[in-house]
């Protein structure tokens, strides 16, 4: 009976632990939701400069339709950025545009940006 007691309590403690490590490892969501002018946009990835989250596309070719996209993308971050900005490589000519706020939950921040 002793022995199922300590292995019970072993077990507790042992998952008590594991979640606060895993809490502890949680990132930051930040989500942007985008719209596009044309096509022919790819998502590349997002870097972090300072106190700004820059989210970045690309768009190369000679002919784009003329169609609103949007485009939805998450990234895990550790702590929420000061500013979020798309930034949009159209054949080398770079635009940047800033994301408005539209959600602000505890782990989890949405933002809203628009090409138009």
């Amino acid at each position: 009976m002793k022995k199922m007691v300590t292995i019970i309590v072993l077990l507790i403690v042992g998952g008590a632990i594991a979640t606060w490590s895993h809490i502890k490892e949680e990132k930051r969501v930040v989500v942007l939701q985008a719209t596009f002018k044309m096509g022919g946009i790819t998502y590349e990835g997002y870097k972090i400069q300072g106190d700004t989250l820059i989210f970045e596309f690309k768009r190369t070719g000679d002919v784009f339709t003329q169609a609103i996209v949007k485009k939805e993308v998450k990234v895990g971050i550790e702590d929420f950025p000061a500013r979020v900005v798309v930034e949009v490589n159209t054949n080398g000519n770079v635009k940047r545009y800033e994301a408005e706020l539209i959600f602000d939950g505890d782990d989890e921040r949405v933002y809203k940006a628009s090409e138009l």
